[in-house]
Parts: C-alpha cells; sequence; structure tokens
C-alpha cells in the first residue's frame, strides 16, 4: 500500500479516536497556541504563560484519556468499521501509545515542579502503572457496563490513597511497578482480541446536546417510576415530572442522604491520614459542590418541565412565577436540612469539629446564594433563549465558575482559618446578595413577555 495513503488512515484514526469531540478539538488548538505564546515568551524571561499552557496541556491529556477507552469501544462495536482490515492492532498500540505519552508528560510536569519530592524514574513508573490500569479498567468495564465507567476513577483514587502509606514512590519497588505495567497490558492485549462486541457502545461522552438531553429524560422517567407514589397535587407533580406525593420525597431525598454518606465516608478513610486543616477544606469544599448540584438538578427539571405547567394548570404569569420559586426553594430548604443535620452530628461527635459553625454557615449561605442567583439565571436564559437547553448547560456552568474563582481569590474555599477574615467573606455575600435581588428583579419586570410555546427542548 501507498506510505501516504496508509500515513493518512492513521491520521485520520488518531483523530477520531483522540479528538472525536469539538469541544476537546477547541481546546486542542487554544492548548498548542498557549503554549506556543508561553515557549516564545520565556525567551523574554516571562514564564507564566508557559506554565499555564502546561496546565492546560495536562487538562487536556486528562480530557482525552477519559474519551479514549469509549472511543475504542465504539469504533470496534461500530458496523461501519469493526470489519476494518487490522483495526483492533491499529486501536490497541494507539491507545498504548497515548496513555505512554500521558504518562511522561504528567511525569515530567510533576519532576519539573518538584524536583525534590519526585525522582522521574519512579514518577514515570508510577504515574505508568497508575495510568494503565486506569486504561485497563475503563475499556473492560465499559464494554459490559457502561453506567460503571463513572465509578472506575473514584476505585483508583480510593486504592492511591490505601498505598500512599506504604511510600509509593519509594525507588525500590520500580521493577515491581514495570511487571504490573506489562502485566495489565498484556491482560489488555488477550482480551481486547477475544472480546466480541455484541450491540454498538455508544461513547456517551461524544454524544451531541439534544441526544444526551434525550437519554437524560429516559433515566429520568425511569427513576420517576422507582420513586414513585401516589401524587400530592398536580401542579408540584408537573413542574418537576415526577410524583411530589411525601412517599416519593422520601425515597428521593434518602436516596440522595445515603449517597453523601457514602462519599462521606469513602473522604473519611482517608482524612485522618492527611492534616486537619487540610481536611476540613475537602469536607466544606464537598458540602459546599454537594449544595451547588442539588439546587442545579432540582432547577433544571423546573427549566424542562414549565411549559407543562402552563398549559396543564390554571395559573396566570405571575402565579407561575411565584409558584416556581417557592417550590424551588423548598425543595431545596427539603434536600439539605437531612444533609445539614447528618453532617452536623458527624462533625460534632466524630470529627471533634472539624469544621467550625462559622465555615458550615457560611458554606450553607453562599451555597444557597449561588443556587438563588443559578435560579433566576436559568430563568434569564428562559427568557432569551426561548427555552435552550443548551444555552443554560454553557452559561450556567460559565458562571459558576467565575464565581468559584472569585472564592478561591477571596481565600474563602481555601483559607486556613475561615472565621478570620470575615470582612472579605461580607464582601463576597453581599455581592452575590445584590445580584440574586437583581436577577429577580429583571425576570418579575419581564415575566410577562415570556412565551412557554417556544420550548426547544
Amino acid at each position: 500500500m501507498n506510505i501516504q495513503a496508509t500515513l493518512n488512515q492513521y491520521w485520520r484514526l488518531i483523530l477520531v479516536m483522540l479528538l472525536p469531540a469539538r469541544y476537546v478539538k477547541w481546546l486542542a488548538v487554544f492548548t498548542f497556541t498557549v503554549l506556543m505564546s508561553g515557549a516564545l515568551l520565556r525567551f523574554f524571561g516571562h514564564s507564566l504563560v508557559l506554565y499555564i499552557g502546561t496546565a492546560f496541556s495536562l487538562l487536556l491529556l486528562m480530557m482525552i484519556g477519559m474519551l479514549v477507552p469509549g472511543q475504542m469501544l465504539a469504533l470496534r462495536s461500530s458496523k461501519q468499521f469493526q470489519y476494518m482490515a487490522d483495526l483492533r492492532y491499529k486501536l490497541f498500540f494507539l491507545a498504548l501509545a497515548f496513555w505512554c505519552l500521558a504518562s511522561l508528560a504528567l511525569s515530567a510536569a510533576l519532576t519539573t515542579l518538584d524536583p525534590k519530592g519526585f525522582s522521574f524514574p519512579i514518577t514515570l513508573a508510577v504515574a505508568t502503572m497508575g495510568l494503565s490500569g486506569v486504561a485497563v479498567l475503563f475499556a473492560v468495564v465499559g464494554s459490559y457496563m457502561q453506567t460503571a465507567q463513572g465509578f472506575v476513577p473514584l476505585f483508583v483514587w480510593v486504592l492511591f490513597f490505601s498505598a500512599k502509606s506504604t511510600n509509593l514512590f519509594s525507588s525500590a519497588h520500580i521493577t515491581t511497578y514495570w511487571f504490573i505495567t506489562i502485566g495489565l497490558w498484556s491482560v489488555m492485549f488477550i482480551w481486547w482480541f477475544r472480546w466480541q462486541p455484541q450491540k454498538y457502545l455508544v461513547n456517551f461522552m461524544t454524544l451531541p446536546a439534544a441526544e444526551m438531553q434525550r437519554l437524560q429524560m429516559t433515566n429520568t422517567q425511569t427513576m420517576a417510576a422507582a420513586f414513585s407514589s401516589v401524587p400530592k397535587t398536580l401542579a408540584g407533580s408537573l413542574l418537576v415530572n415526577a410524583s411530589d406525593g411525601i412517599q416519593a420525597w422520601c425515597k428521593r431525598e434518602l436516596g440522595q442522604l445515603v449517597f453523601f454518606l457514602l462519599m462521606l465516608g469513602l473522604m473519611f478513610y482517608w482524612i485522618k491520614q492527611i492534616p486537619q486543616n487540610a481536611a476540613g477544606v475537602m469536607v466544606g469544599i464537598y458540602l459546599f459542590i454537594f449544595i451547588c448540584i442539588r439546587g442545579s438538578v432540582i432547577f433544571q427539571h423546573i427549566f424542562r418541565n414549565l411549559h407543562r405547567l402552563w398549559m396543564n394548570s390554571s395559573f396566570s404569569r405571575t402565579e407561575i412565577l411565584t409558584y416556581i420559586e417557592t417550590r424551588y426553594f423548598l425543595l431545596l430548604a427539603a434536600s439539605l436540612i437531612p444533609v445539614i443535620f447528618v453532617l452536623g452530628v458527624i462533625n460534632h461527635y466524630l470529627l471533634d469539629e472539624l469544621l467550625s459553625l462559622f465555615n458550615v454557615v457560611y458554606l450553607l449561605l453562599i451555597g444557597l446564594l449561588m443556587c438563588g442567583l443559578s435560579f433566576y439565571l436559568g430563568l434569564f436564559i428562559y427568557l432569551k433563549s426561548a427555552a435552550s437547553f443548551l444555552w443554560l448547560n454553557w452559561v450556567s456552568p460559565i458562571v459558576n465558575l467565575c464565581l468559584i474563582g472569585v472564592m478561591v481569590y477571596f481565600n474563602i474555599l481555601f483559607g486556613p482559618d475561615s472565621s478570620v477574615e470575615h470582612r472579605d467573606y461580607l464582601t463576597f455575600s453581599t455581592g452575590l446578595l445584590i445580584l440574586v435581588l437583581a436577577g429577580r428583579t429583571w425576570v418579575k419586570s419581564h415575566w410577562h413577555k415570556i412565551n412557554f410555546f417556544r420550548v426547544k427542548n
């Protein structure tokens, strides 16, 4: 075969395998641009841009690493590609080359940032073994149960912290690490060439927004059937697309509480191995993230089903706005009260006041304020974009990331003592409150213009 044609085939396969989604391609272009700019600026004594480019490079490798196993399974199980000659060999060795490159880049970054704490040979061995384990687990687990892929990073994380006390970066274990790595890829090689896919395994991370939303709706209906009960009101059930009965609420919140406690239990597993101030920061961040995620999930139900409430109820526009405001904050409070109560008991009796009362109350306050801001921002998007769920998924995370950046700037999430700098805390809280009130005022003044029938969901 012509060498040029062969190289072209490999190049196209590399693009499909490593850069299948548009957002990854744009991130790759942006990262390459920042790296080239940083390399030029370094000659003039400015290294900050190069450090930023290095951070983006690691982020890009991490994102591609999450995509590669799914792309391997999707390409191999696709009817259009599975009968191509030597496809299995090409996919296997491309994946192996990528993970080796990722291990090399991660090891080089760690040894450059902390040359005294990390030795390149042992760091490369540990990184290669760890990433190989992630790659093999992702592919094997995903081929039989795709929904379980999300637990693979959690399993590896727990395994890493469990082995941390055994001096993981000791040079005495370097030979063992390389033998384990070779064993993992040998097992992967044997399994990969014996595996016969029974159906097409779609890579969920590359699906377009509309298809992802359809799958989310299907999962939501399945969950609603599992947590069903006699509805209390028609309006409340329409708004959340599930029963609003007390029994259904107890089932849903019990499941959320169990999930919260399981994750907290995993954190407790290694929380005694790190300094107390770092452990307090970890628990505080987890509480804050949980509050924001619960608020986001509740609002997404409202965003999707607002037009159903309008078409199947006798509420006026003003009454609908008042109703969804009340229901949103009541549902959020009902979700958070059990979690805060259980966390308070654990913090007092098991953690010896690891989190101060000020820290818990303040994280709860800013979490609620950010949920309120996300609520009115979501209604703003509903009004301006004709209920486009795509715009909601883009704008809301960007705004939340900016706010978290401001929190980091004010030293709110990572401060050594949360009760010291009350002025910064008050400034940030006041700013959030002003944004929430301004958002509510704007939504109320424009609510009469809303068209519930212009729905892109």
